[in-house]
C-alpha cells in the first residue's frame, strides 16, 4: 500500500510540473506573437519623402519667350526664340539688323537701302507682291510684315504653322519700343540699352543747336500714279517737327481714301506758300523725276511759290524719310538740319 501511494504521488507531481511548463510555453509564445504583429513607427526613407515627377507631368508650365500685340491688334506669342525669320518690311529688316539680328529671307524695295549683311539672303518678292511659296519654302518660324500690304498672307501662312506679325512704325518713341521687340526676337536685348542711349545723345546734340525760328514746309509724295500732300502719320513729318519746322498742310482737309494725306493741287501749294518743299519719291527715281517735271515744274504757277524762288525744293533720300529710319534717326535729323540750317550744321555732303 505504501509503495503504491508513493508512486501515485510522484506521478501527480510530474503531471503538475508538465502542465505548468506547457502553460508557461503558451504564455511566452503568445507574447512573442503579439510583438511581431505590431506596427512600430518607422522613419520614411529619403526616396519616399521626394515627389516623383513623371515625363508627362503637366504641373510645370513653360513660359512664353515673347508676347506682344501687332499693328492689327492680334496677340503674337512665341514659345521660343525664332531662328528662321523672314521680313517683308524694309524698315523692320533694317531695325532687326540694327539690333544685331539676322533673317533668312527678305523683300525687295526700290529706292530703299538694304542692310549690307542682308543683301545675300533669299528674296521673296517686292513689298506689294510677295511670293508665298518662296516664303514657305524657307521654313520660317516667324514672318514680319506690314499691316498695309500683308494682311491677306496671314491665313495662308498660319495654316502652314508659321507665325505672322504685322507691324508698323509711327514715331521715334514707337521705334524704341519696337526695337525692344526686335532685340528680344534676335536674342540681343542686353546690347540694346547702350545703343538707344547713344542714339538719344546724338539726337539731343542736334536738337540743342536749333535756332528760335518758325519755318514752314510741305511734304509731297511722288508716285507713278500722281502726287499727294502729306498731312500726318509719317516719320519724315516727325523729323521735321523735331527740328522746329511747321507742316503747312497739317490742317488741310484729308483725302477721301487716305486720312493722312490731302489732295494735291497747284492752287493749294501757291496758297500755303511754304518756305520749303520736300519731295519723297516712291519707287524708281527716274519715274519720280519725270512726274515732278510734268506736274510741277511745267506749271507756270510753280515758279511763284516762295520755296521755289529760294531754291528750297529738295528731293530727300527715300531711305531716310520714306520709311522709319530706326536706329538711324539722328542721320535723318542731321540731313534735314543741314538743308534748312546750313549756317549752323554745315552743308549736306
Amino acid at each position: 500500500m505504501y509503495l503504491r501511494f508513493k508512486q501515485r504521488k510522484k506521478t501527480s507531481y510530474i503531471a503538475a510540473v508538465s502542465s505548468f511548463l506547457l502553460l508557461l510555453g503558451f504564455i511566452m509564445s503568445a507574447c512573442g506573437g503579439s510583438e511581431t504583429s505590431s506596427n512600430p513607427e518607422t522613419k520614411p526613407s529619403d526616396k519616399a519623402s521626394q515627389p516623383v515627377r513623371s515625363d508627362t507631368d503637366t504641373s510645370v508650365v513653360q513660359e512664353d519667350y515673347i508676347t506682344f500685340d501687332d499693328a492689327t491688334d492680334r496677340t503674337i506669342t512665341l514659345q521660343q526664340q525664332p531662328e528662321r525669320i523672314v521680313v517683308l518690311s524694309p524698315e523692320f529688316l533694317d531695325l532687326l539688323y540694327a539690333v544685331g539680328g539676322e533673317a533668312v529671307g527678305r523683300m525687295e524695295a526700290t529706292g530703299v537701302s538694304i542692310p549690307e549683311k542682308a543683301e545675300g539672303i533669299s528674296s521673296v518678292g517686292t513689298v506689294s507682291q510677295i511670293n508665298l511659296e518662296q516664303v514657305v519654302a524657307l521654313r520660317p518660324d516667324l514672318v514680319i510684315g506690314q499691316a498695309r500690304f500683308h494682311k491677306e498672307l496671314v491665313q495662308s501662312l498660319e495654316s502652314s504653322g508659321i507665325p505672322v506679325a504685322l507691324m508698323s512704325l509711327s514715331s521715334y518713341e514707337d521705334m524704341k519700343t519696337k526695337a525692344g521687340w526686335m532685340a528680344k526676337i534676335a536674342g540681343t536685348e542686353a546690347q540694346l540699352p547702350e545703343k538707344l542711349e547713344a542714339l538719344e545723345v546724338r539726337v539731343n546734340e542736334i536738337v540743342a543747336k536749333l535756332p528760335d525760328e518758325n519755318r514752314t514746309f510741305i511734304n509731297l509724295n511722288v508716285t507713278p500714279g500722281g502726287i499727294s500732300i502729306q498731312k500726318n502719320g509719317t516719320s519724315g513729318l516727325e523729323i521735321a517737327k523735331m527740328l522746329g519746322l511747321t507742316n503747312a498742310a497739317e490742317n488741310l482737309e484729308s483725302s477721301p481714301n487716305s486720312p493722312t494725306t490731302t489732295p494735291y493741287s497747284m492752287e493749294t501749294l501757291v496758297k500755303q506758300d511754304p518756305d520749303y518743299i520736300f519731295l519723297i519719291i516712291h519707287g524708281q527715281k527716274t519715274v519720280g523725276e519725270k512726274k515732278i517735271k510734268e506736274e510741277l515744274e511745267n506749271n507756270p504757277a510753280w515758279a511763284s511759290i516762295g520755296a521755289v524762288k529760294k531754291q528750297h525744293v529738295i528731293v530727300v533720300p527715300s531711305d531716310l524719310f520714306l520709311t522709319n529710319p530706326g536706329l538711324h534717326y539722328d542721320e535723318s535729323l542731321a540731313y534735314l538740319a543741314k538743308l534748312v540750317y546750313p549756317e549752323i550744321y554745315g552743308d549736306v555732303e
